[in-house]
């Protein structure tokens, strides 16, 4: 029972250090967000800009790699978008494609895929998921995480999740 509930500890903790408030769209400090890619596409109309190709996205101590990113902005008041050189405001969603690493000095999450919507501030990775926290490993196909509601979900998809667990990693022993 007590692993059980170590396990129950531990999962809450690798995932709830995965997740940024929705203030702060990549990472839990705020603060400025840089962006380097191959291409960048701002799309007014629509509220979105496309990052293409190497794209490598910094907030405080997180990053996000992709081979592209969609970033779709909330409406300013009085309706305007933002442009590149201009403000854009609050980041609605977020959807990372290809090779997706999301790292913190806390965890490594990887996948195919990666959501993050501000509404319901939840995040979504798909496709071979990998979270890394120390020296513990949770793989799956979809790993859901409400933020708000400190709820996890790793989905095995067609097969079964699995996880490592270092239990000397827990006592601060990593080796």
């Amino acid at each position: 029972m007590a692993r059980i509930r170590r396990l129950g500890v531990l999962l809450a903790g690798m995932f709830a250090a995965f997740a940024a408030p929705a203030h702060a769209q990549i990472s839990s400090e705020g603060g400025p967000i840089y962006i380097n890619s191959d291409r960048t596409e701002s799309l007014e109309r629509e509220r979105k800009v496309l990052l293409i190709g190497n794209v490598d996205i910094q907030q405080g101590d997180a990053r996000l790699r992709a081979n592209q990113v969609t970033m779709v902005f909330a409406s300013k008041e009085g309706g305007g978008a933002g442009t590149v050189g201009g403000s854009f405001g609050q980041i609605e969603s977020m959807t990372a494609e290809g090779d997706v690493f999301y790292v913190t000095p806390e965890l490594k999450a990887k996948g195919e895929r990666g959501v993050y919507v501000a509404a319901t501030d939840t995040i979504t990775m798909t496709g071979n998921v990998a979270l890394m926290r120390g020296r513990d490993v949770a793989e799956g196909e979809v790993l859901k995480l409400e933020i708000t509601n400190r709820r996890t979900t790793l989905d095995g998809g067609d097969g079964r999740t699995r996880m490592m667990i270092d239990p000397d990693s827990q006592n601060g022993t990593n080796d």
